[in-house]
């Protein structure tokens, strides 16, 4: 516990407040002054802070010179009930029924605000009452004190609605006396004031407890956060029971770090009480925060002893927090809900317009990071063999080009027979010995990924993952891995609808022989090289093909046009097409003024390409002659002039074995 605890803050709350309507504003600091204290006056005003005994008797003394009043102690007790109890701690007393059950409790009272003494009841018959006031061992008796303890005194009876008592300080000890005792007398109702509707309090305790719990649902319901509902809570229980310290230990939602709200403990005893519940034992009180749904934590109570209608009512609040927090966590998790489905339709519709793998991986990763809540995404696809990054959401970008070097195949890593044995979701942490584990949670700075097959039956395609800085829970890794699943779903049926588009288009537009665009591609570049400003056209025929398919076969023809293509390919610009028209015909179509001027030295480089002898088969070698011919072209002519002219101008050069331009 706190290292001084031995007064309670209602009782300084209730000094300071007394001082400054009777002295004005500029009274409290003059007193805090004289008393010596340090703090800001709000700290006065906090009840649920405890003081030392020495503090209340200084402030007293310092109180009494400022207001030129020696009997402000008793003045300040009388007013108690004005200045200082909260509504709980009053509602808590009320519950007791009257004046004669509260005075024979006063042990168990007074424990609530002082706890340098001991207060006992001696004797008690009807109307009045004997207590005993004993200050312990080490603590110097003042009048203060025992005027304050003789006002705190009268107004038991004016708690309960009646005309304050009169009280007699019959010993004390500033005189010397063992104990102080103090005589008490107070009005007993008559039977039949109560038949006439005299006062009776029950009515006003039930209304004041239903407020204090409707105002505290009232702002639970507002809270809207968790976490904010526990801080209510905590700060609402610990008023209504009255305690002298406090704690609070609970987590909002499963995987959430834990929440641990306290008051009157040192940090050192919050560290072990936070660590496991304790148990209810004398002066310590612990009830569950728990639902039919889960348990969320405990309420501990400290004090020296506890009425029965407090344990009842850190029950009530216990069960008001878990209410809550079912509440709070079931609109959580529809909001969460909505937002995962908002995003994975978002998914399908961005994944609906992909039209290459790149843009596929690309809308992937980032709807993986925002529907798992991850700090990163990556989608890795396979390339030539290996795994490699195609793409990634949440990192860096010296880290995203990091991870662009990173690749592995199935002799680098045992990540890669997931793919041949079909193995389930999984989850690697630091503790994982796979190098490649390793390299992208060091790549990417995390501390531990979720891994998901981006595959359809027989077509493997990558794998999809998940990455966090901090370690995920099991069940927040198992929801994590069914919703990645459903995603990498997605994006494998996308995957190979681009494959089979790819595929189709590849039909349409690239000669399977050659790897080269085909006729139809050709004529489809060139409506738009034309349309867009000038450039040339090559055609260029083989010689001798024939002679070639005659002698040696049709296999070694078709590595003779596969050998031509790559020499020609060898030859151009970026951006320029070669195209196989059709048997041994081949042409070439460079755009713009710079492609155009550059006929000549274009038509050089082809015929330089064709002097060595091609090898074919088993290495046989055979003579690559071609014949070059080409023309310019000029923005908006006709692509049929155009093809007519270089086809022309290869005919001329065939006849005179020399490349023609027209």
């Amino acid at each position: 516990m706190e290292p001084i605890r031995e007064t309670a803050g209602v009782t300084l709350r209730a000094i300071m407040r007394y001082v400054r309507a009777r002295g004005g504003d500029a009274a409290v600091p003059r007193v805090l002054e004289l008393a010596g204290e340090r703090e800001a006056p709000e700290a006065y005003d906090d009840p649920r802070r405890w003081w030392s005994y020495e503090t209340k008797i200084n402030v007293f003394a310092a109180a009494a010179q400022v207001l030129g009043d020696e009997s402000i102690g008793l003045q300040v007790g009388q007013s108690i009930l004005s200045y200082s109890v909260n509504t709980p701690i009053r509602l808590g007393l009320l519950l007791l029924g009257g004046p004669a059950q509260l005075i024979r409790l006063i042990a168990t009272t007074s424990a609530k605000f002082n706890a340098s003494a001991d207060m006992s009841t001696l004797s008690s018959a009807r109307g009045v009452a004997t207590v005993q006031y004993r200050l312990r061992g080490g603590y110097r008796p003042s009048h203060y004190d025992c005027d304050y303890t003789r006002g705190l005194l009268t107004q038991i009876p004016a708690l309960f609605g009646r005309p304050p008592a009169t009280v007699i300080h019959e010993a004390c000890q500033v005189d010397g006396a063992e104990a102080c005792v103090y005589t008490i007398r107070w009005r007993q109702r008559r039977w039949w004031s109560r038949r006439r509707g005299g006062e009776d309090t029950s009515g006003d305790v039930l209304a004041g407890r239903m407020e204090l719990l409707q105002r505290t649902v009232a702002e639970l319901v507002a809270a809207e956060q968790p976490e904010r509902a526990l801080a209510i809570v905590a700060d609402k229980a610990g008023y209504a029971v009255n305690a002298q310290a406090f704690l609070l230990v609970a987590s909002p939602s499963p995987g959430t770090p834990r929440q641990v709200h306290g008051y009157g403990l040192t940090e050192a005893e919050i560290e072990v009480l936070a660590a496991a519940p304790p148990t209810s034992f004398g002066g310590t009180l612990v009830v569950d925060i728990a639902s039919p749904n889960r348990y969320y934590g405990y309420l501990v109570a400290f004090c020296s002893d506890f009425f029965d209608a407090e344990r009842r009512m850190l029950d009530a609040y216990a069960n008001l927090a878990a209410v809550a927090l079912d509440a709070l966590s079931a609109l959580e998790t529809a909001a969460e809900r909505q937002r995962i489905a908002e995003s994975l339709l978002a998914l399908a519709r961005r994944l609906t317009t992909a039209r290459s793998a790149a843009e596929v991986a690309e809308v992937t990763a980032e709807a993986v990071r925002s529907v798992m809540a991850a700090d990163s995404a990556s989608v890795l696809l396979h390339s030539d063999g290996r795994l490699r990054v195609a793409a990634n959401s949440g990192a860096g970008g010296e880290r995203q080009r990091r991870a662009r070097g990173l690749a592995f195949s199935r002799d680098d890593s045992a990540l890669a027979e997931r793919f041949r044995m079909g193995d389930p979701p999984r989850t690697y942490d630091r503790d994982s010995a796979d190098p490649f584990v390793l390299g992208l949670l060091d790549t990417f700075g995390h501390e531990m990924m979720i891994v998901v097959d981006i595959a359809l039956p027989g077509h493997p395609y990558g794998i999809l993952v998940a990455a966090y800085d901090t370690p995920q829970g099991t069940d927040r890794a198992r929801e994590t891995v069914n919703r990645m699943a459903g995603i990498a779903d997605q994006a494998a049926t996308v995957l190979r609808t681009c494959e089979l588009l790819e595929t189709n288009w590849r039909l349409a537009h690239v000669d399977p022989l050659t790897d080269l665009a085909n006729r139809r591609a050709f004529l489809a570049a060139l409506e738009s090289a034309v349309a867009a400003g000038e450039g040339a056209v090559l055609f260029i025929d083989l010689d001798g093909f024939k002679a070639v398919n005659d002698s040696l076969g049709h296999a070694a023809g078709d590595e003779l046009l596969s050998a031509v293509a790559g020499r020609l390919n060898g030859c151009v610009r970026a951006g320029d097409v070669v195209a196989r028209l059709g048997g041994d015909e081949f042409v070439v179509l460079t755009h713009g003024a710079l492609g155009a001027d550059g006929v000549p030295e274009l038509a050089r480089r082809i015929e330089e390409a064709f002097r060595k002898p091609v090898a074919v088969l088993d290495g046989t070698l055979v003579e690559a002659r071609a014949s070059v011919g080409g023309t310019r072209f000029a923005a908006g002519e006709q692509t049929r002039h155009v093809l007519h002219r270089a086809d022309t101008a290869m005919y001329e050069a065939k006849r005179g074995a020399v490349a023609v331009l027209r």
